[in-house]
């Protein structure tokens, strides 16, 4: 009988308590972890598209520089696009939209050059798709 009283554990109700309450804090540290970690994703994929954008219109000539085009194509000071990918920050749905806007309303300019037209096309399709993505967590 002493051996099978041996084997047998005995757990204190706060012991279970205890380890229950360290259970959850581990799976809400994981869950923290996980949901910065898409945060982070998707900062940068913004970002990346936005310069993305930057970059396609300076190869066109619409723009010259990233300060130019912070003006002109996103409404804001000439050192936004510039803040946005060295801080690392995720612009917010407005600006995702006017860059959107402005990239369909130059859109006609090029209707003839197939290849530009629809890489535009390619860009705005992405774009509209961010938005999306931004406006679903609210609901």
């Amino acid at each position: 009988m002493s051996q099978s009283n041996s084997k047998l554990k005995y757990t204190s109700p706060e012991s279970e308590k205890k380890a229950l309450k360290n259970k959850k804090a581990k799976n809400n540290d994981e869950l923290r972890q996980e949901r910065t970690k898409r945060y982070n994703l998707e900062q940068e994929e913004d970002a990346e598209f936005i310069r993305e954008c930057c970059q396609y219109l300076q190869k066109l000539g619409i723009v010259k520089s990233q300060r130019q085009f912070s003006q002109q194509f996103l409404n804001k000071s000439q050192d936004y696009l510039g803040v946005i990918i060295c801080e690392k920050r995720q612009p917010p749905i407005n600006i995702l939209h006017r860059l959107v806007q402005n990239l369909i309303q130059i859109q006609p300019i090029y209707e003839e050059k197939y290849t530009i037209s629809n890489y535009l096309d390619t860009l705005i399709n992405k774009g509209n798709q961010l938005i999306t993505q931004k406006l679903l967590k609210y609901l």
